[in-house]
């Protein structure tokens, strides 16, 4: 073996692209996240009602400020009432007796957790595609795409 010699063309070209790997990555990746959290947050204020202002303009999407290999999105409602209108209320009533009511709970069809639980179903096949599309094996289960 005294003799043997190795050479691999290319070598400085490989490690250079697995260096810009995870940069490029994170780029693409925080393209889809961000695509289907504006995605989510279209889907649940059309589901709205029209009536509420408030409920509706309070549905917000932000970036995560990541480290360079990260990607992420927080979606969140800054509606106060917002948790009264998905999970409704009992009977309510002031501390004299005067009776507040009850809030139903939105219909499913309205409701935003299942529709962001949708969403980010779809979100993490197409994140497991991109890794896939850059050479790398995705294994596991993402749930059921709706």
């Amino acid at each position: 073996m005294a003799g043997t010699r190795l050479v691999w063309s290319g070598l400085e070209e490989l490690k250079a692209a697995l260096r810009q790997m995870p940069a490029a990555l994170a780029q693409e990746g925080s393209a889809i996240v961000y695509a289907h959290a504006r995605s989510a947050q279209q889907d649940i204020v059309a589901g709205y009602p029209s009536v509420t202002g408030r409920l509706r303009g309070g549905v917000r999407v932000t970036l995560e400020a990541n480290a360079r290999f990260g990607a992420g999105a927080v979606l969140k409602s800054a509606a106060p009432h917002a948790h009264l209108y998905e999970f409704g209320t009992k009977r309510r009533q002031t501390k004299r007796g005067w009776n507040r009511g009850v809030m139903p709970k939105a219909p499913l069809d309205k409701q935003a957790i299942p529709k962001i639980i949708r969403w980010r179903v779809r979100m993490y096949s197409q994140l497991a595609a991109m890794l896939e599309r850059h050479g790398l094996k995705v294994s596991g289960s993402f749930g059921r795409a709706a």
